[in-house]
């Protein structure tokens, strides 16, 4: 607060109240950036902590407008074990595509798409779909998830170089109380390539054109 002899003339009222919308500002600065940075451990994406944080930002504010929970804040406490992949196309819609398992063997598949595009503004929730998923689908998940060696892979690869227009690839877990996320540019090959394939097209079955497919 302003010195008392500082303010000669100046109401101390509108002092206080200049105090108070300044403290209420800092809260929800202080709010949003909590928001965002809960769905990440930090240093998850780099151990420089500006790109870090670009990073972990970014994904959250996607996994934000698709109303997502956080996966890493659920570790604490979720009994079950959860799987996600997040596509984020620059030029197209942000998905997330979560699948939920319980322990006496049956699961969930949850599917949602922002109106907006991954490389820009999310926009906001535009499609959410959650339905059964059959021991065939379940045993195909696990199948994938182990043959990959997810929970091994590093989170992000040395020889990725984003560009200025592609996608991430995202795949998360939380298993037994851990939590790992992998990321990749615009995968062609590989581990994450292949859950990608089986939770867009296989699981949640979205018609995508080719030219929209990277």
């Amino acid at each position: 607060m302003l010195p008392i002899q500082l303010c000669a003339g100046y109401p101390l009222q509108r002092i206080l109240a200049r105090q108070i919308l300044l403290t209420g500002f800092l809260c929800l600065f202080c709010l949003s950036v909590g928001a965002q940075s809960h769905y990440f451990p930090k240093g998850a994406f780099s151990s420089d902590t500006p790109e870090d944080r670009f990073v972990s930002n970014w994904y959250s504010k996607d996994l934000t407008a698709l109303k997502e929970p956080s996966l890493f804040a659920l570790r604490k406490t979720q009994s079950h074990d959860s799987y996600r992949f997040v596509w984020l196309r620059t030029f197209h819609h942000p998905v997330a595509i979560r699948v939920d398992l319980t322990a006496d063997g049956t699961g969930t598949l949850t599917t949602k798409i922002a109106s907006g595009a991954g490389g820009y503004q999310p926009g906001v929730l535009t499609v959410n779909k959650t339905r059964q998923l059959t021991s065939d689908e379940i045993h195909s998940i696990l199948t994938q998830v182990a043959e990959s060696n997810f929970w091994s892979l590093s989170t992000t690869w040395e020889e990725d170089r984003r560009g200025e227009d592609g996608s991430e690839w995202i795949f998360e877990g939380v298993r037994r109380n851990q939590y790992h996320v992998v990321t990749r540019w615009a995968p062609k090959e590989g581990p994450i390539h292949q859950i990608g394939l089986l939770f867009l097209l296989t699981l949640a079955q979205l018609d995508v054109p080719k030219k929209e497919f990277y």
